[in-house]
């Protein structure tokens, strides 16, 4: 836990509070969804990669999701709003989770979105409960894959799915810049991924490389994160702004100089 709370993204995670004090919302106001989620999420393209997996899978108000890594809950609020689905939402930083149920609770989406607090790799959330497990950015983290595999397979109805968004390892990572931090990210290969899938006992395990795409994205998300340094300065305090900007630089590097890619993994348990 130590390391994965030294990625300045995961750090001074009230900011959420400042973004809706900008918009004119108190401590204590209801919340609309399509307003939260403008700044409730840590992965790329937001609501867009959200939306993704609910036309891949026609997520409706039947579909149970399992959504590991939750964060401050951005996803599963979102897909719960939008489809009427039951998620879980499932989270390891205890900050992170105080935060996403909180701002659930004035979403007025307790009903729909259950937050627990836990480790995937140990915790039991009900065999063969779920039609969908979905994780953005969050295996990256781990160093077991075919664990973590596992283990969300054995939440999965037969027949259900895993849809995952990840970052992948392209070179030698010990090759990166020494002032880059790699201590909170454990990277696989895009072909051993896949095998760690398969050897967990998925069938069907196919690989989407998004690599150019979120390339492209890391670096605009930098560039109009720098161009707003005034306001971000304002809103959050220099120290925030300082340890975002150092984050997203070395994910930019990561990028460019060829040592990451990503993309998803979509896999079936067999029916």
């Amino acid at each position: 836990m130590a390391e994965l709370k030294s990625m300045q993204l995961y750090s001074n995670v009230d900011r959420i509070y400042n973004e809706l004090k900008e918009l004119g919302y108190s401590d204590s106001d209801d919340l609309k969804v399509e307003d939260v989620s403008r700044f409730d999420s840590l992965h790329y393209h937001g609501v867009q990669a959200v939306d993704e997996a609910i036309q891949r899978f026609s997520i409706g108000k039947d579909t149970r999701v399992l959504d590991v890594g939750s964060g401050i809950g951005g996803p599963a609020r979102y897909l719960a709003w939008k489809t009427g689905c039951h998620v879980t939402a499932l989270e390891i930083q205890r900050d992170h989770h105080d935060t996403g149920r909180d701002l659930t609770a004035r979403c007025k989406l307790g009903e729909r979105v259950q937050h627990v607090c836990g480790d995937i790799m140990d915790i039991d959330l009900g065999h063969d409960s779920y039609d969908l497990v979905t994780s953005w950015l969050v295996f990256c983290h781990i160093p077991d894959k075919k664990k973590v595999s596992q283990r969300c397979l054995e939440h999965l109805k037969p027949g259900g799915n895993m849809f995952v968004e990840d970052l992948f390892a392209l070179r030698d990572l010990t090759e990166v810049s020494e002032d880059i931090q790699l201590n909170y990210f454990d990277l696989a290969n895009v072909q051993d991924y896949k095998q760690h899938v398969t050897d967990s006992g998925f069938i069907n395990v196919q690989v989407e490389d998004l690599t150019a795409d979120w390339k492209e994205y890391v670096q605009q998300r930098f560039d109009t994160f720098v161009s707003s340094e005034e306001r971000h300065v304002r809103v959050h305090g220099r120290p925030t702004y300082q340890a975002l900007h150092s984050f997203y630089s070395s994910i930019v590097r990561l990028f460019k100089g060829g040592h990451v890619g990503g993309g998803r993994i979509s896999a079936t348990k067999p029916s």
